[in-house]
């Protein structure tokens, strides 16, 4: 019995760890999630598959060891399932907060509307065209910018509008 325990929480936990490791590392996601519940499983939850593989590894891992001890198999039992869970639920918190700070970095032009930003390269006016640096979405991007008027480096805009590849700005008041 011992044996086969052992055997059961090496093998799940290998594969456990493969998985994380494809995961974190490819971005290949091997997983099922199942209905929606209050926990936002799309979004950072181990899944099925790697909940399964938790519960089995750590169960089984702590099942072998109370039974090397000499403790009794229905004591083991508990401890081990107890104990699975536990492993289930920290390894899931710690898995949504390592994931907590991804940001979807896909954006477009209409983010822009309304930003605030300073002009990178001076914008000549009616006749030309110049660059700003606009915080879209938690990242610094540089825009190619029209107006209606001169302004220099380094002044503060807002963009009024959207124009193709260009954004219309205004001096911030």
């Amino acid at each position: 019995m011992i044996t086969i325990l052992t055997w059961v929480s090496i093998i799940a936990g290998g594969v456990l760890v493969l998985l994380f490791l494809l995961s974190l590392l490819g971005g290949l996601e091997l997983d099922v999630e199942v209905g929606s519940t209050d926990i936002d499983t799309d979004a950072g939850g181990i899944g099925l598959i790697k909940g399964f593989l938790t519960f089995v590894s750590v169960g089984s891992w702590v099942m072998k060891v109370l039974l090397v001890t000499n403790k009794h198999p229905g004591f083991a039992l508990t401890i081990g399932l107890l104990s699975g869970v536990v492993a289930f639920f920290i390894l899931n918190y710690l898995f949504k907060l390592l994931l907590r700070n991804e940001e979807n970095v896909n954006w477009n032009m209409s983010d822009a509307l309304l930003a605030k930003g300073s002009v990178y390269l001076k914008i000549p006016g009616n006749e030309g065209s110049g660059i700003v640096v606009i915080d879209i979405r938690g990242a610094k991007r540089e825009l190619k910018a029209k107006a209606t008027e001169l302004i220099p480096t380094g002044e503060k805009v807002i963009v009024v509008e959207v124009d193709g590849d260009y954004v219309i700005v205004e001096k911030d008041k």
